[in-house]
């Protein structure tokens, strides 16, 4: 199975659980970590926890418990928020902004809804040099009210190598989305 149609398949389960989650709990059991220097709390609703992933040596403070999946990305589903980390090796890592553009191709036919806000652009966040993307597009429909679930998404791309290349990608529902809120749980993950 090839990354777009992972991404694909990803999005299209996000969708699932979030139109089944609406606006309730989640239901998971947390175990939240103590935010960092005791400070608040800013990314969505939730308390960050630390996820480790042991196949591609990284972490990352998660809004929730994070979860590996067979296919090598690691998700959390919220009930208004989502994360997901899919690690891309081989050619394709070499070119973090091109593989950003085929993905934002990908995405404007695969998610409905789609609504690209920003162009893949480099930037630094937390002293690391990335591209980043913004999109909005429809989850599903909530449970709770029928309606629409927007989710408002960040896609960051941080490489550890020529050959290896993280892709972070963040949403949460339109109307709760901040810019910096989604920077800052970005500029937690770290290669290990």
């Amino acid at each position: 199975m090839d990354y777009t149609t992972k991404l694909t398949l990803a999005a299209a389960l996000a969708a699932g659980v979030l139109a089944l989650a609406g606006c309730g709990s989640d239901g998971t059991a947390q175990n939240p970590a103590p935010a960092a220097g005791g400070g608040e709390v800013t990314v969505g609703e939730s308390v960050p926890q630390v996820y480790a992933d042991a196949r591609y040596h990284y972490a990352i403070d998660a809004p929730g418990r994070m979860t590996a999946n067979p296919d090598g990305t690691a998700s959390f589903v919220g009930p208004s928020e989502r994360l997901e980390i899919a690690v891309v090796t081989g050619s394709s890592a070499s070119d973090p902004g091109a593989l950003a553009s085929q993905d934002a191709k990908a995405l404007s036919v695969s998610a409905s809804g789609f609504r690209q806000l920003s162009s893949p652009s480099a930037m630094t966040l937390n002293g690391h040099s990335l591209i980043k993307f913004t999109y909005t597009w429809n989850a599903g429909t909530s449970a709770v009210t029928g309606k629409a679930v927007e989710l408002t998404t960040a896609r960051y791309y941080f490489s550890k190598n020529s050959a290896t290349v993280a892709v972070i990608t963040y949403g949460i529902v339109s109307n709760q989305y901040d810019p910096q809120g989604a920077d800052d749980l970005a500029s937690t993950f770290r290669w290990q």
